[in-house]
């Protein structure tokens, strides 16, 4: 066992602590961590695992080998720049920050760098993570962090060109996902009788089970479809309406999202 440092305390460092609390790969006086608000969500942890350290970075971060940085991204320098006199070689620090590549990240420390887009749905143990490795970066540290994550989730490991992109698909599909089919559930409401209660237990349970015969059968969307489209039929009909008109919004949510991207780091880059 090693210890184990978090700094900032928001959703993902949350499901990261808990999940590695809940597997075993951390016991609890080897959890550190610093966040500026302790908030709730901290003091839920505190309840639930007493021996977890929170504490200023400074009276730990000497002590861990491995450190998680979940910040957001504009805090991600300045926060490396914190842990300087504490870390080395032997340091693994990991980002899970969008738009702060590797390249600035490396050139802040000597310690090996990884970066990681977890998912929310890790919570539930469905989740992706994607994890893009310093080119330097240990053999043994890709290793440790892999198994790590592997513990509550599905590791990726992808080229950081790629990662933006497939962050969309892990890491900010569920929100999409809620957002897209709160409108359907709301636009059923609105041309039926149902109520708005009856519409999202309905759709939740579709959803859940799309998502078991997606994996549990290997089934395609495609394939999908047409297991329950048939020729000339009702959901043809909507299927129909749905491709002539949701390509034009998708593409709009990668323009806007991947501008944000290289927002992030632009204004990263202004920092140094």
């Amino acid at each position: 066992m090693e210890n184990i440092g978090l700094i900032g305390y928001g959703s993902m460092a949350d499901m990261i602590a808990r999940q590695l609390l809940r597997h075993g790969k951390i016991k609890e006086n080897e959890l550190f961590i610093e966040t500026r608000t302790k908030g709730e969500r901290l003091k839920a942890l505190i309840s639930d695992y007493p021996n977890v350290s929170a504490d200023s970075l400074e009276n730990w971060a000497e002590t861990c080998r491995l450190i998680f940085i979940c910040v957001p991204p504009l805090h991600v320098i300045e926060t490396l720049r914190r842990l300087h006199p504490y870390v080395n070689r032997n340091t693994h620090i990991v980002s899970i920050a969008a738009g702060v590549p590797l390249r600035l990240l490396e050139a802040e420390t000597e310690a090996g760098i990884s970066r990681v887009i977890p998912a929310i749905t890790s919570e539930a143990e469905a989740g992706i993570s994607l994890v893009v490795h310093s080119e330097v970066l240990t053999a043994d540290k890709k290793e440790r962090l892999n198994e790590l994550l592997s513990a509550f989730s599905s590791v990726r490991e992808i080229k950081e060109s790629k990662l933006d992109a497939a962050s969309n698909l892990t890491s900010s599909a569920p929100g999409f996902i809620a957002a897209v089919f709160e409108e359907l559930a709301l636009s059923a409401v609105r041309n039926s009788s149902l109520s708005k209660e009856e519409a999202f237990d309905f759709l939740i349970h579709s959803l859940y089970g799309t998502g078991k015969l997606l994996i549990e059968k290997n089934m395609s969307f495609e394939e999908t479809l047409g297991r329950v489209a048939t020729k000339g039929g009702i959901t043809g009909e909507g299927a129909e309406v749905i491709r002539a008109s949701v390509p034009e919004v998708f593409d709009q949510v990668f323009e806007r999202t991947l501008k944000k991207y290289k927002l992030f780091t632009e204004q990263t880059e202004k920092q140094k």
